[in-house]
């Protein structure tokens, strides 16, 4: 038999997180939205359909950003920064995108390279804009802008003080 005490240890919960929620690791430093968007949920104590409404989403929506089976679109990016309490995309470390979203949004944190089509593709993410409205806008065909941005093609002088002067580049 076990010698038995009369002294019971209480410390309150609500400052720990669970190292696992039905199995699925809490990370501790995340490192990518996900992970992010799970700490945060776990952290404010929700379940995943009142994080939904907080930001304005389906359940199943908030499910794929937080297995990052996708990524929020721009519309929602304000809502998730706001949930979040700090802009988890400015940080490079979070890598690409998954799938709803093309590799152009990490590539904003990318601001190195001096090809043209980077720059344009760079100057249209930061307008947030995407590659129809500015060919809408600037009056080039959708296929001329794809081809420049995908180094299959290169801008003529006249077209390239067209975009620059549109995308305000030097």
């Amino acid at each position: 038999m076990l010698p038995s005490c009369d002294r019971v240890l209480r410390a309150s919960r609500a400052t720990y997180l669970p190292s696992t929620n039905r199995g699925i690791p809490v990370p501790k430093n995340p490192t990518n939205l996900g992970g992010h968007l799970r700490r945060r949920r776990l952290e404010l104590r929700l379940v995943q359909a009142e994080a939904a409404g907080k930001l304005g989403v389906s359940t199943v929506t908030l499910s794929k950003w937080e297995c990052d089976r996708r990524y929020p679109a721009w519309t929602k990016q304000a809502k998730v920064v706001a949930y979040l309490g700090y802009n988890p995309f400015d940080d490079p470390m979070l890598g690409r995108p998954l799938a709803n979203e093309t590799p152009g949004v990490a590539f904003v944190a990318l601001k190195s390279s001096r090809q043209i089509g980077d720059r344009i593709r760079l100057r249209r993410l930061q307008l947030r804009k995407t590659r129809s409205q500015l060919a809408h806008e600037t009056g080039l065909s959708l296929k001329t802008l794809w081809n420049w941005e995908h180094h299959k093609r290169t801008p003529s002088p006249r077209l390239r003080g067209v975009i620059m002067a549109a995308l305000k580049l030097k």
